[in-house]
């Protein structure tokens, strides 16, 4: 294992090394927006010509409702993982903290709800599991999305691929992958606040229980699966919903979406998610209406966390007033 996470360190200072200005996350997401806008530019005499019936605004509606309930399932399975690590606290309400932080992912970078979340929990928990209870939370998504990839027409070595990483979280291989995130991430998060200072971690530093995180697990799955009837309620306003199987709109959503989740450097992933699916499906659906649908599912998405935030605010948990982010833009620059 000390060589799988060797491979990945200089993998990762490869990559790193290869001398690209602003670095290859922003070229990529660069390159996805500039192909997003040119297809709506291309497709923009049809889409002010498109339509929108009150059943449609209804659907979008639901479609609305769906995807900010998501977001407090999402909530629920990182309090879930916290709990998984053993870190415990009455002092802390998880799932405001989850919800009011989530609105930071906006901000370029994509870090920052991360930190924030670290920052906060690090004054009522031990740093070191501070720290691994916001890192581990992507993983535990990512593996999520993946349950659902081989709901669609692929081979058997893919359908194994994908269900691979659920033995992740076994006890033989759980220790080594808490170390391999943190040494890849703990740079990240020195170098936007020296106060934190994340020292490299030993395998013995993971307390976790042994217990394999079923709780967690499936409540992340649930999170996207709603993440999913959310954007499925988008086809449906738009009447496209039946022209791939449901299997296979499941399939493209959960392979686009770990993308858009991993490769972006613009806030929220916008124009990498909907590159992607545009470029697998575009052919078989009505572009027009597969336009009108992914802009409505971002505007949809970006307002359930607004809402969502303003919901956990409402609870009095005066997270708001802690922000510290945003006094670190500066280093963006």
């Amino acid at each position: 294992m000390e060589n799988i996470i060797s491979f990945f360190k200089r993998l990762k200072r490869s990559f790193e090394a290869i001398s690209i200005p602003l670095g290859l996350k922003f070229w990529i997401t660069a390159i996805c927006l500039c192909f997003v806008v040119n297809t709506i530019a291309v497709n923009f005499e049809k889409l002010s010509n498109q339509s929108i019936t009150s059943s449609s605004y209804l659907l979008l509606s639901i479609g609305l409702i769906i995807s900010w309930f998501s977001l407090i399932v999402n909530a629920l399975a990182w309090k879930k993982i916290v709990f998984w690590l053993g870190c415990q606290s009455n002092s802390v309400e998880f799932i405001p903290l989850f919800l009011t932080t989530n609105i930071l992912k906006y901000i370029p970078g994509g870090i920052w709800h991360f930190v924030e979340r670290f920052r906060f929990l690090r004054k009522h928990i031990n740093k070191r599991e501070a720290f691994y209870a916001v890192v581990i939370e992507p993983f535990f998504m990512i593996v999520a999305a993946l349950f659902f990839v081989p709901f669609g027409e692929f081979n058997l070595l893919i359908i194994i691929v994908c269900f691979l990483p659920l033995l992740l979280f076994s006890s033989y291989f759980r220790k080594p992958i808490f170390v391999l995130l943190s040494r890849l991430k703990a740079t990240d998060f020195n170098n936007i606040d020296s106060d934190i200072t994340i020292q490299k971690l030993s395998y013995s530093s993971a307390q976790v229980t042994s217990n394999y995180p079923f709780q967690a697990l499936t409540i992340e799955i649930i999170f996207v699966l709603l993440r999913f009837v959310g954007f499925w309620f988008c086809l449906f306003a738009f009447s496209i919903h039946d022209s791939l199987g449901t299997g296979n709109w499941l399939s493209i959503f959960s392979l686009c979406w770990i993308v858009g989740f991993v490769i972006p450097s613009a806030p929220g992933g916008v124009g990498v998610f909907e590159a992607f699916l545009l470029l697998i499906i575009r052919d078989s659906v009505p572009e027009t209406s597969l336009l009108s649908a992914l802009l409505c599912y971002r505007l949809i998405v970006s307002l359930a966390d607004l809402f969502a935030a303003i919901f956990a605010n409402s609870k009095k948990t005066k997270l708001i007033s802690r922000f510290k982010s945003f006094r670190d833009l500066s280093i963006l620059r």
